[in-house]
C-alpha cells in the first residue's frame, strides 16, 4: 500500500511540468508571441500540445531477427552446396575430356585392334564401327574439353 502511494506521488509530481499549458497572444506591436505565462490583460489563447512522434523501435524483433539469420544460414549452404557441385562437375569434365582422348588415341591406332566391350569381353571392331567410336568421342572432345 505504501509503495503505491509512493509510486502514485512521484508519477504526479513528474507530470505536473508536463501539463503546464502554451498560450498564444498578440502583443502592442501586433507580433504573436508564444509562452507559459501570457502577461497580464492580454487576450491569449490556450494552445494544445501535439502529440510527441512515435519513434520508430531502433531493433526488429527477436522473431523477426531469427527469421533472417536462419535465411541467411539457408544461403549459406546454398552456396557451399553449389560451389561444391560446381567443383565436382568440373572435376568430371576433366575426367570424360581425358577418356574422350585416350579413347581417339587408342582407336588411332592402325590395324584391327582388339577393343575391351563394357561386359568385360574383348571384339574385333569393324572399320565402320571404329569410325562411329572415333566420331562418338571427337563429340565428347567437344562438349567436356574447354
Amino acid at each position: 500500500m505504501r509503495l503505491t502511494l509512493t509510486i502514485t506521488l512521484l508519477a504526479a509530481v513528474l507530470a505536473f511540468p508536463a501539463s503546464a499549458g502554451m498560450y498564444k497572444w498578440k502583443d502592442a506591436n501586433g507580433k504573436t508571441q508564444y509562452g507559459q505565462f501570457p502577461p497580464a490583460g492580454v487576450n491569449a489563447t490556450p494552445m494544445k500540445a501535439k502529440p510527441a512522434p512515435h519513434s520508430a523501435p531502433t531493433r526488429k524483433p527477436l522473431q523477426d531477427q531469427v527469421k533472417e539469420l536462419d535465411k541467411q544460414l539457408e544461403e549459406r549452404a546454398t552456396a557451399k552446396t553449389e560451389a561444391a557441385t560446381k567443383k565436382q562437375n568440373i572435376a568430371i569434365r576433366k575426367q570424360n575430356c581425358e577418356n574422350a582422348r585416350n579413347n581417339i588415341t587408342q582407336l588411332g591406332y592402325g590395324g584391327n585392334r582388339l577393343m575391351h566391350m563394357p561386359d568385360g569381353s574383348y571384339a574385333r571392331l569393324s572399320e565402320k564401327e571404329k569410325q562411329a567410336k572415333i566420331k562418338k568421342n571427337q563429340d565428347a572432345i567437344k562438349k567436356f574439353c574447354d
